[in-house]
């Protein structure tokens, strides 16, 4: 087989389709090293068939997010590298105009770019003008590659921010922005952060289980971070809600130290 089919084959596998709306939390490590004992080709290459494969009818979508705002350091819409790994940095480079303005949760597009997304500014990370809102209303997918939910999941944090639990309060972050224009402004960001204070973590071991056991994950490979698995996001969301609604939150979704 080609390393093309190799890799749609992978795809596949979790469950992604040509036409999804994807959002893609990834690490390729494992898949990158096992290509390479069958193919020659270059990391590029794996990025160029999952923007071939979800098609100009898709959209896929990569975080390309970076921490550093938060410290007070400047963002650049265009230079900032996304703290991600590799490939969403790869990603990042190669959507060049197509990435979203939160300066520390932002993400690129490719395939069937939603043009008034990429233009909102001013909007919570986690909130109702979020892309994370966006995927929702548009009945997209969450697709993760070889990554528990505790290190790939924000879209859990965009449920508590919108039925605002108690646990968690809207923070300003304030900073140095220079968007694609190259114009510098000081901007503030809002992110709806831990209750540090109180001594919050955030632990969704619980909640991810709660998944596989409903199988709501798709993925040939069951039960198991390894490989490609996805989600339908009307179902994850409506999981987390009943969650929360039910104040099992605390064990499920987050925990207290002590």
């Amino acid at each position: 087989m080609t390393l093309k089919n190799d890799v749609s084959e992978f795809l596949k596998s979790g469950d992604i389709e040509k036409g999804d709306i994807v959002l893609l939390h990834s690490n390729i490590a494992k898949l990158y090293k096992n290509l390479k004992k069958k193919h020659k080709f270059y990391l590029q290459d794996i990025l160029d068939i999952f923007i071939e494969y979800v098609g100009h009818k898709g959209t896929l979508i990569f975080p390309t997010f970076n921490f550093d705002f938060c410290e007070g350091r400047m963002f650049s819409a265009k230079d900032t590298p996304s703290q991600m790994g590799t490939f969403s940095e790869l990603a990042r480079k190669k959507a060049d105009l197509n990435r979203t303005w939160h300066p520390v949760y932002s993400f690129v597009f490719f395939g069937n770019i939603p043009l008034e997304e990429i233009k909102r500014q001013n909007y919570s990370a986690y909130g109702k003008k979020s892309i994370f809102n966006w995927i929702t209303e548009s009945d997209g997918k969450v697709a993760i590659i070889n990554l528990p939910d505790q290190k790939s999941m924000t879209y859990y944090h965009h449920v508590e921010e919108i039925m605002n639990v108690n646990w968690r309060f809207q923070k300003n972050f304030v900073g140095d922005y220079i968007n694609f224009s190259k114009v510098k402004k000081t901007i503030n960001a809002k992110i709806f952060v831990r209750k540090i204070n109180l001594g919050v973590k955030t632990d969704v071991n619980e909640m991810e289980k709660i998944l596989w056991s409903k199988k709501l994950y798709k993925t040939k490979n069951t039960k198991s971070i390894y490989d490609c698995r996805s989600i339908r996001v009307k179902l994850l969301k409506n999981e987390v809600l009943k969650i929360i609604k039910s104040n099992k939150a605390e064990g499920v979704l987050y925990k207290k130290d002590v």
